[in-house]
């Protein structure tokens, strides 16, 4: 009974037009974009932010939402000060709950600038004006010796590299 219902509708769409799964072209191999191609596209299509420019803008009073698009795993082992931590998979549809307003500063961040540049894309598709990316993300961030902060506190960046007095 349910093949004969299968095959109604399938014989019912084709002969009014409908689309089907069979008229769906499948991609010729070798077309898929690589994720660091697309984010390299994204990139040309946003702004990014120096941890510097950051760092200034965060001592503001009118300080940017910042918000960290990495796994819960990684934000709990590290994040800016400030940071509100929206997994890049679920932005989209948590956005529009925190922040209604269209221009608003807003700033993201992930590991090393990917995830964040994606996702500052997806926001200015959204119709948000003033989104910018963290050029270098996270990783950056650490290298220039900025802090981090997890559920200990604030978390200092310190050279070990042994210095040679004269």
């Amino acid at each position: 009974m349910r093949l004969l219902i299968r095959t109604t509708a399938i014989i019912a769409a084709l002969s009014i037009g409908v689309p089907t799964l069979a008229d769906t072209p499948t991609p010729a191999r070798g077309t898929l974009a690589s994720p660091k191609k697309l984010a390299e596209q994204a990139r040309s299509e946003i702004s990014e932010i120096t941890s510097a420019e950051l760092e200034a803008l965060l001592k503001k009073e009118a300080s940017p939402l910042l918000v960290d698009v990495r796994t819960e795993r990684e934000y709990q082992a590290g994040h800016l000060r400030g940071a509100t931590w929206i997994p890049r998979g679920k932005l989209e549809f948590a956005i529009v709950k925190l922040e209604a307003e269209s221009d608003r500063d807003i700033v993201l961040y992930c590991r090393t600038g990917g995830r964040a540049a994606l996702s500052a894309k997806a926001l200015q598709d959204l119709g948000y004006s003033n989104v910018k990316s963290l050029e270098g993300g996270f990783k950056q961030w650490v290298e220039d010796g900025n802090s981090i902060f997890n559920q200990h506190g604030e978390i200092r960046v310190v050279e070990f590299e042994a210095r040679e007095e004269e």
